[in-house]
């Protein structure tokens, strides 16, 4: 039985992917298939591919990585074919073999009549598309991996610096765009609303590209150094169950990619500024558990902080946690490491318990012992932020108890009364209640802050995010 060697691409650009269609004179006249064709004595599959795509189509190509292979079976044959993913260098094509050709979404993939043995390909397609990496998560080393002479950090620093390019079209050129373009998801987040309160804080919710919403908080500073603040979200909704947390009554829907979270920043920066990150902080105290969605967190983090991009140093990072403790060993050893916050909220386990069920698995003590074998750096400190809730946290003894949490330990207690939450039955503390409990901490050699309310007057403040 004659065995035939065939080799196709899979060409992804933009959430789509390209296929053609045979002229009428043509075998498979009027089906579609991805380009491509059999492959001739001496040719490796990639020079295959890159002959017969220039043939058929004038595509320079690159062939980059191996999918999957599918086989037909005829009576007198096999047909085996190869499928290859394939970046380009340009996106003009002629039609010389073929009667049509286009970019389909995997949806719009099923309405079309595809030929036997690449019909087969599509649910690997549909991966591949769904898979795609983002752009905005990429480091500069993977964009070395691209067959240009323009190099990862120049290209890098044209995406992450999106004060030098305007909308789609990247700080470098035509050849090596459509590389980016045809290797990397560049589908970018949009902004869908938003609020601005009286003291200068933004509410930002962004739309992402399944239709799910988050939000990102700008809150600029104006003091002896001004900067801006921007609290970044890290899931769709949270499954901690947090009881004084708005966005614990979503429930989790999905963790976000590393490259919405890049995006978070980005966006915010170019619409509102600054645009010298040397005065942006970073807090991961948005929607979700930053910890439970570790690796597009730590990625993002590593972004970010890359000083051919946003050079934001991750001593200007913290990242929030309820106490998932074996997140937080992990998160010790990496190499770029943000600051810690601990969101503490009781000063016993049966309490902390109620307002937060992760103490069932994790209690205090635990904590404490994690915290206390902390790796600090010169000057760190560990944030443990306290939401003060009235009859229930906000006693003297709970303030004692609390000073004595963190005496052994570098810190900063920062005391947050509680923000008004639709649907949520807790109050805050009198103020005369707040100082009174910061001072019993001070007065035991504590060091305390008072979280400023931001953005309470359009919902942006800390437990009120519902990205609604």
């Amino acid at each position: 039985m004659i065995q035939i060697e065939v080799v196709a691409a899979l060409i992804v650009r933009r959430g789509r992917f390209f296929a053609a269609q045979r002229g009428h004179e043509k075998s498979h006249a009027g089906q579609w298939e991805f380009p491509g064709g059999k492959i001739e004595q001496g040719e490796t599959p990639e020079e295959a591919l890159m002959r017969e795509l220039s043939e058929e189509l004038d595509l320079a190509s690159h062939p980059v990585a191996f999918v999957t292979t599918k086989e037909t079976h005829d009576p007198d044959r096999v047909i085996r074919v190869h499928l290859y993913r394939v970046l380009l260098e340009d996106d003009a094509y002629h039609l010389k073999e073929h009667q049509a050709a286009g970019w389909f979404t995997p949806k719009e993939a099923d309405q079309l009549t595809w030929t036997e043995a690449d019909r087969d390909f599509l649910p690997f397609v549909k991966a591949e598309v769904e898979q795609n990496r983002s752009v905005y998560a990429a480091l500069p080393s993977d964009f070395d991996k691209l067959p240009t002479h323009t190099s990862g950090g120049h290209i890098f620093k044209g995406i992450q610096w999106t004060w030098t390019y305007s909308d789609e079209q990247f700080a470098f050129g035509h050849k090596a765009r459509m590389l980016v373009e045809t290797a990397f998801d560049t589908t970018p987040i949009r902004i869908a609303e938003t609020r601005h309160a009286d003291d200068g804080t933004t509410r930002i919710i962004y739309e992402l590209s399944d239709g799910a919403r988050v939000e990102t908080i700008h809150m600029p500073r104006d003091v002896k150094s001004p900067r801006v603040t921007l609290c970044l979200s890290s899931q769709v909704g949270c499954a901690m169950k947090c009881a004084f947390c708005a966005t614990a009554t979503l429930g989790l829907k999905r963790n976000l990619t590393a490259g919405e979270i890049v995006q978070e920043v980005l966006w915010a920066l170019r619409a509102f500024g600054p645009h010298k990150t040397h005065a942006v902080n970073l807090v991961f105290m948005g929607m979700g558990e930053a910890l439970m969605n570790y690796d597009n967190v730590v990625r993002a983090i590593a972004v970010l902080s890359q000083m051919e991009g946003l050079n934001i140093a991750p001593v200007r990072m913290t990242l929030s946690t309820s106490g998932v403790l074996d997140k937080l060993e992990r998160l010790r050893d990496e190499k770029i490491r943000p600051n810690i916050a601990v969101s503490m909220n009781a000063t016993t386990d049966e309490v902390r318990q109620k307002l937060m069920p992760i103490t069932q698995r994790y209690g205090l003590e635990a904590i404490h012992d994690c915290l206390r074998r902390w790796p600090y750096r010169s000057h760190e400190k560990i944030l443990l932020e306290y939401v003060l809730l009235r009859g229930l946290n906000d006693s003297e003894a709970d303030a004692h108890r609390l000073a004595a949490f963190a005496k052994d330990l570098p810190h900063n207690i920062n005391i947050i009364p509680y923000n008004p939450t639709p649907h949520l039955e807790f109050e805050a503390p009198s103020c005369e209640q707040i100082q009174k409990f910061i001072k019993i901490m001070q007065d035991e050699g504590c060091l305390v802050t008072l979280r400023e309310a931001r953005g309470v007057n359009v919902g942006g403040a800390c437990g009120q995010l519902l990205a609604k």
